[in-house]
């Protein structure tokens, strides 16, 4: 349920113009929904399977929560209790607990899913839990750790409770990440979009190593045009970075389609391992949605490919890192807790977006991002690595995020 205005935290549901197992394209009008204040209309944030509608039409359904699940053909997904219209039975504890978390959401602090599941399950009145998360967000471990007996055991069982906490996803950034992309993939996708155009604009690699510090083609191409000067005969800058981002991806698409750029070493490697260990598998690129699918089906393979969770790529969030904001969409869409995901990037802005948003961050650097700044990361490598010159294996993140 999108937000739609500060005041509306609720929607009732209208209409549904799909049903389970139809294919949707991001964009389209999945349901028509109506606030107190307006109606409109819903759209899918990503391209898939309608995998479940999780409420009925005439269920109030409060803003941010999901109303359905979007996936690969085959996925299954577990639906939540409260899902189809239905309610866990209300208590005068239960509805103390909702009433608090209100509360803290009009104070601007914020509580995880799970912290509020846990919270209600014990009765325990979060206005008096102090935060450890990300601007004193209340997680999960939160609020067990106000529960008797909640964190007693053997050392032998903490240390599993903690293996599980820690770690449950593993989330890639694309380009320079899975596939070394920059130089020899969207540089030269840049230079042909602007030749294409008729523009005597050629960006050398040593040029496009500083462009990189901003992240996001459509703001690269910006900023290059804010400090070098624009095409003349310009009206409408927004309708030209629109149509030079499109070629660009075009051109992007067609490298990716010879096959002329392979894996980073260690990255099919890796995706394998975690497959094998039930971890949890994402992307979060700023890179078009449409190449980022496209790397990931054509060098992981549709096999790899099913096993990913979510691809979050493009204009999905408005924000480009070092803002949080995709790795925050990211944490909710797979439903996990920020210290539960463990991101591998090969930049700073990168890093610091991971950071940010509480999660651990593992850094592959390339020829552009070498000599940053990584002091943040758990760890740095200049790759993942595949026989004989393995750098970094899952059970050794693991072990490195348990360490810290």
């Amino acid at each position: 349920m999108p937000q739609i205005g500060q005041d509306v935290e609720t929607g009732v549901i209208v209409e549904w113009h799909v049903k389970e197992n139809d294919y949707v394209n991001k964009g389209d009008v999945v349901a028509l929904v109506e606030s107190d204040k307006a109606t409109f209309e819903v759209e899918a944030y990503e391209s898939g399977v309608l995998l479940k509608l999780l409420y009925d039409v005439g269920s109030e359904v409060k803003v941010l929560a999901p109303i359905a699940y979007v996936g690969e053909p085959g996925e299954t997904v577990e639906e939540p209790q409260t899902a189809k219209g239905t309610d866990e039975a209300a208590t005068p504890q239960k509805e103390e607990c909702r009433e608090v978390t209100e509360q803290l959401s009009r104070a601007g602090v914020s509580v995880s899913p799970s912290a509020k599941r846990v919270a209600r399950e014990h009765g325990i009145d979060l206005s008096k839990i102090q935060g450890t998360g990300p601007d004193g967000r209340i997680l999960k471990q939160d609020v067990l750790a106000t529960i008797p007996g909640a964190a007693a055991g053997s050392e032998e069982q903490r240390s599993t409770s903690r293996t599980k906490l820690v770690m449950k996803a593993l989330i890639f950034d694309c380009d320079g990440v899975l596939v070394d992309t920059e130089r020899d993939g969207h540089r030269v996708a840049f230079n042909k979009a602007f030749a294409a155009k008729g523009f005597a604009i050629d960006w050398d690699v040593e040029l496009y190593g500083k462009l990189l510090e901003v992240s996001g083609g459509k703001e690269r191409m910006r900023h290059y045009f804010d400090h070098y000067g624009w095409p003349d005969d310009v009206s409408d800058r927004d309708a030209l970075i629109k149509e030079l981002h499109k070629l660009k991806t075009d051109f992007f698409m067609q490298i990716i389609e010879s096959g002329e750029l392979p894996l980073r070493p260690g990255v099919a490697r890796l995706v394998d391992e975690a497959t094998a260990a039930n971890i949890t598998l994402a992307v979060c690129s700023t890179s078009h949605e449409r190449a980022v699918h496209l790397v990931v089906e054509r060098l992981l393979g549709p096999q790899r490919k099913a096993h990913f969770s979510a691809i979050l790529a493009g204009d999905v969030v408005s924000k480009k890192k070092p803002d949080p904001e995709i790795y925050n969409l990211a944490s909710q869409r797979l439903g996990l807790e920020p210290c539960e995901c463990v991101v591998v990037e090969d930049s700073r802005n990168g890093l610091l977006a991971a950071k940010a948003a509480g999660m651990y961050c593992i850094v592959t650097t390339n020829g552009y991002t070498k000599d940053e700044d990584f002091t943040e990361a758990n760890l740095v490598v200049s790759e993942l690595g595949d026989e004989p010159n393995i750098q970094v294996t899952l059970e050794e993140i693991i072990r490195i995020i348990e360490s810290s």
